[in-house]
């Protein structure tokens, strides 16, 4: 295995980003292109995402949980969609 230390201008790690998250390439994509760890790549989207005092982070969570929820309440309504068609069927009388 070869370990290469090379160091990234901040200009280097911010189009690496820029292909990653605006472009909408995969890491391992741009890590081979490129000639960069995919480790070191997702921390640099990672450090570039994440918000950067405590008030914007807990607002990224709470949309983060708020979105999960949403779906999560799609899914269970579409299941008891499901049921109610379901229980239809077998509440047909008989011939």
């Amino acid at each position: 295995m070869v370990s290469n230390n090379n160091r990234y201008d901040d200009e280097f790690k911010a189009s690496a980003v820029k292909m990653v998250v605006e472009k909408g390439r995969a890491i391992s994509e741009v890590s081979k292109d490129l000639g960069v760890s995919q480790p070191a790549l997702r921390r640099w989207v990672k450090a570039s995402t994440e918000p950067a005092d405590a008030t914007t982070r807990r607002l990224a969570e709470l949309e983060a949980e708020n979105k999960k929820l949403k779906k999560q309440l799609e899914n269970a309504k579409d299941t008891v969609e499901v049921l109610k068609k379901s229980v239809a069927i077998f509440v047909k009388p008989q011939n």
